[in-house]
Order: structure tokens, then C-alpha cells, then sequence
């Protein structure tokens, strides 16, 4: 009894010895393989704001200057500013020594040739004479007014004669030849009526026979007798024109076109006075167009003349300016010890190229003042895809000025990088404010900040052959604990900054998306998570 204790004692020790060196096995096999597995370090899917912007670092440039030059060859005597030193418009910048130049030589050959110009304009000044043109009117309204009183006098004969046609002989004439025409008229249509007739009768016949011969045989007595009657109806309708109702037809229209004739005579007893009523009238209107088109012609020629002389009159006029204009450059240019030159503007002197002493040529740089007014700029070469999202006129933010007045810095235009043509633009800010040339400044422009459902860090984004994607950490129990793993989620982009990017895909708020891994890893991959996760 005492045996089988003993034998069922040591079976179940050595029954606890086997599982514990099993775990051991085990769990020395598992943190094996996981130390084989890639190390990933994991940042979950949040929601927040994104701001799109773009930032770039530039130097401050004056927008323009003013370039201090000499007029003339002359002898820098004195400089009366320094370099740093702020003029005001008028400010003495340069005295110069005594002596004339060949610019006051050349100054005054100019003005000598401006002068004999304005006597040689003065004396060609336009003179227009118009005599020949208006006696050429005057004799064109003497027509008219000839042609006027023509008129109405042949008006007034016409008119007689007409008075004198409403008399009582006059109208017994008229009113017999209407008779006569009446009674001819009715003769007229009576017998065209009955010559109407018979030419409808011989053509009724000459269509019967026709219809006889189209029926009957050729070679019968029929047929013979049809061709005779069709001849016959023929003739007969060839003969009309010399019948008796014919002939008597055209002598009654004869008869009645000579006593329209005479009516018409009658009636146009005054047709003479008509005619040179009609023939005065258009003279008269002749005569009117003539004397039209010679005032016409004249007024428009007045037109044109005036305009010449105003020319005339401006070149003149131009001329005494650039006179005057000369005179005072060449006092400008005479005006011996005490000549100066001043300042044309306020600023900042930023250098000074010569010194007392020289003699400078024309055209000579002799300082360069940097003009506020002109205003600032700034440039910083930024990404082709980055300059996509701008447009000129964008508000940007200076962010590392933390004193004197605000800044205010817009976009003004995007160009081709020369630097980098190919993947770069060069952004070129407008500056407003408290700025100075030389100065470094840090600016950001771009959207708005938007909330988003799904924000990522630009790390988890990953790209290949089909597009955007994250890899999202899954966890699967096992005996020993979970397991990860990696899952290919594809992803839109909808907006992006230096740091995050809004997405869209198949993921929930919270999911843990790899940032970044100690070996290349892909969808379906076991990984193990960071320490620091």
C-alpha cells in the first residue's frame, strides 16, 4: 500500500515537472519568434483640424530704389551724407565744383535749336483764304433765288390755264366727246361679243372634226369627209380676222381711240404750262443742291483747316514748354560753386560710390537710397504640389515677428523656380508694416483650418501601385496572448499640413495605424508593437 503511494507521488511530480519545463519551452519559443517579428511603432486614427499651409523662410528686399545719378561732367566737391543716414526729399546729397560741362555746351546748342524751331512754326503758322469758295456761293444763290421766282411764275400760268379750262364752252365740249366715246363703247363691246361668238363657234368646229377624224377609219367615205370638214373648219377659223365683224370691230376702235384722243386733248389744253411748271421745278431743285453742296464743301473744309491751325497751334504751344524746360536745365547746369544735388525722394541712403574729390562723367551712379514707400518683399522657393493649393492675392502670416507693429504680407505671384525649374516655385510676398531690407522672416499661407473626421499622421500614409493606404494593427487571442498584425486599409487624402493629414477609408476612430517599423512590413504581416506604444 505503502509503494503504490510512493509510485502515484513521484507520477504526479514528474507529471508537473513535464508541464513547467513545457511552459518554459514555450514561452522561450514564443518571445523567440517575436523577437524575429518587425518592431512597429503604432499612433491611433483621431479626429481634429488640419491647416493646409505652406512655410518658407526669406530675406526682406526693398521693393525698389532710387539710383543717385550725375546730369553733367562735373567735379564731386562735397559729400554731405553717409551711408545708413535717412534724407528727406530736397536734402543736399552732393556739392559740386565750378566749371562748365559739355552737357551745358550740349544744353545750349539744344535750346538755341529749339528756339530757331518755334520762329520757323510761328512763321508757317497756317492762313486760309476762302474767297474763290464763297463767291462760288454767292453765284450758286443767285441761281437759286432766279430759279425760285421761275417757278413760281410758270406755277401762276398753270394755274390760268386751268381756271380757263372750268368754262361753260369747255365743259359742253367735254361732255359731247364722252357722249360720242359712250355710244362708240357700247357699239365696241356689242360687237366683240358677237366676234367672241364666232370664234368659239369655228373653234367648236374645228374640235369636232377633229374628234370625226380621230373616229373614223382611213379609207372609208368617212374618213374622207372628216379630213374635208376639218380643212374647211380650219379655213373658216384662219378667215375670222378678214370678217365682216372684224373689219367692223377694228374700225369702231379706230373710231373710239381717236375721240379719247380728242378728250384728252381737250382736258390737256394747259399740258404746255405743265410741262414748264415741271421743267422751272426742277431747276429750282438743281439750283438748291448746288448751293448745298458748295456751303457743305466749304463747311467742311473750315472743319479740317481749324484743325490744322489747333495743331499748329499745340506744336507751337509744345514748343515754348521744352524752351522753358531747357532754360532751366542749362540754369541748372551753370549754377557754378554753390551747384548741389539734391534728393528726389525720402529714405534710406543704402550706399555711396564715390568721393570728394572726382570728377564723375555722365549718367555716373553717385549713391542708391532704398524708397519705404516702395514697399517690401520677400521670396522662398516652395513644391510644385504645394503651389497648387495658392493663388495669388492669399493673405499669409508672419510667425517668428514678435514686435513692433503687425506685418501684413500677401501673395503677389508664383513663378517657375530658375533654381529648381522643374519641381519648384518661387512664392514672392508683398510686405506691409514694420520691416526692414535684410531681415529674415518666416511666412505660412494657404487654406483655412477645417475639422475632419480622420486624422493620421503623414508618416502613416504609405503609397504603391494602386494608390494610398495605412497599415492598421488587428489583434487576434492565442494561449500566449495576442497577436498583432498588420492591415492594408486604402485611403483618401482630403487635406494635409507640415505634421497630419485628413482621410477617408474603411477604419474606425481609435484603430492604430504604423507610423513606422523596423523592417519593411505589408498587409498580412504579424508584427510586434513598441515598447513605448
Amino acid at each position: 500500500m505503502e509503494h503504490k503511494e510512493i509510485n502515484r507521488g513521484w507520477v504526479k511530480n514528474a507529471a508537473i515537472i513535464f508541464l513547467a519545463v513545457l511552459l518554459v519551452l514555450t514561452f522561450f519559443s514564443n518571445t523567440i519568434m517575436n523577437r524575429t517579428l518587425p518592431e512597429v511603432a503604432t499612433q491611433s486614427v483621431t479626429s481634429g483640424s488640419i491647416t493646409a499651409r505652406v512655410r518658407g523662410t526669406g530675406t526682406v528686399a526693398a521693393n525698389g530704389s532710387y539710383q543717385v545719378k550725375a546730369d553733367q561732367t562735373r567735379e564731386i566737391r562735397a559729400v554731405a551724407v553717409k551711408t545708413g543716414q535717412e534724407v528727406n526729399q530736397g536734402d543736399v546729397l552732393f556739392i559740386l565744383g565750378q566749371g562748365d560741362s559739355d552737357e551745358l555746351e550740349a544744353a545750349t546748342d539744344a535750346l538755341r535749336d529749339l528756339e530757331i524751331s518755334y520762329r520757323k512754326s510761328a512763321i508757317n503758322m497756317p492762313t486760309f483764304d476762302y474767297t474763290v469758295e464763297e463767291r462760288k456761293i454767292a453765284s450758286a444763290q443767285d441761281k437759286y433765288d432766279a430759279a425760285v421766282k421761275a417757278e413760281q411764275k410758270a406755277l401762276d400760268a398753270l394755274n390760268k390755264a386751268l381756271e380757263d379750262q372750268q368754262g361753260a364752252g369747255y365743259q359742253e365740249q367735254v361732255a359731247a366727246l364722252e357722249k360720242k366715246i359712250e355710244n362708240a363703247q357700247k357699239t365696241y363691246d356689242e360687237l366683240a361679243e358677237r366676234a367672241q361668238a364666232e370664234r368659239e363657234a369655228a373653234e367648236q368646229r374645228v374640235t369636232d372634226a377633229e374628234a370625226a377624224l380621230a373616229a373614223a377609219t382611213p379609207g372609208t367615205e368617212e374618213y374622207d369627209a372628216a379630213v374635208k370638214e376639218l380643212a374647211d373648219a380650219k379655213k373658216a377659223l384662219d378667215e375670222l380676222p378678214n370678217s365682216d365683224t372684224s373689219i367692223a370691230l377694228s374700225s369702231i376702235q379706230a373710231q373710239l381711240d381717236s375721240l379719247k384722243a380728242q378728250l384728252d386733248a381737250l382736258r390737256s389744253a394747259a399740258g404746255e404750262y405743265a410741262t414748264k411748271y415741271d421743267e422751272a421745278k426742277q431747276a429750282r431743285v438743281a439750283a438748291e443742291n448746288e448751293l448745298f453742296e458748295l456751303k457743305h464743301s466749304l463747311e467742311q473744309q473750315k472743319i479740317a483747316d481749324n484743325k490744322q491751325t489747333q495743331l499748329a497751334a499745340i506744336d507751337l504751344e509744345s514748343l515754348s514748354a521744352q524752351i522753358e524746360k531747357q532754360k532751366q536745365k542749362i540754369k541748372e547746369l551753370s549754377g557754378g560753386e554753390e551747384n548741389q544735388i539734391t534728393s528726389n525722394v525720402s529714405g534710406t541712403v543704402q550706399s555711396i560710390e564715390i568721393t570728394a574729390g572726382q570728377t564723375v562723367p555722365k549718367d555716373t551712379i553717385l549713391a542708391t537710397i532704398e524708397v519705404p514707400d516702395m514697399g517690401y518683399t520677400l521670396s522662398f522657393s516652395v513644391t510644385n504640389e504645394q503651389a497648387r493649393k495658392l493663388r495669388p492675392g492669399d493673405s499669409a502670416t508672419v510667425s517668428n515677428f514678435y514686435w513692433g507693429s503687425e506685418i501684413v504680407a500677401t501673395l503677389n505671384n508664383i513663378k517657375t523656380d530658375p533654381k529648381n525649374p522643374q519641381t519648384n516655385k518661387l512664392l514672392t510676398f508683398d510686405l506691409d508694416g514694420d520691416v526692414t531690407a535684410g531681415s529674415e522672416l518666416t511666412i505660412s499661407v494657404g487654406s483655412k483650418s477645417a475639422n475632419y473626421d480622420y486624422v493620421v499622421p503623414n508618416s502613416a500614409i504609405r503609397q504603391d501601385n494602386n494608390g494610398s493606404f495605412v497599415l492598421v494593427i488587428t489583434a487576434k487571442n492565442s494561449p500566449l496572448g495576442n497577436r498583432f498584425f498588420a492591415k492594408r486599409v486604402t485611403v483618401e487624402v482630403v487635406a494635409s499640413d507640415d505634421m497630419n493629414s485628413a482621410v477617408t477609408g474603411d477604419f474606425s476612430y481609435g484603430d492604430y495605424v504604423i507610423t513606422t517599423s523596423s523592417m519593411p512590413v505589408k498587409g498580412g504581416d504579424q508584427v510586434r508593437m513598441a515598447e513605448s506604444t
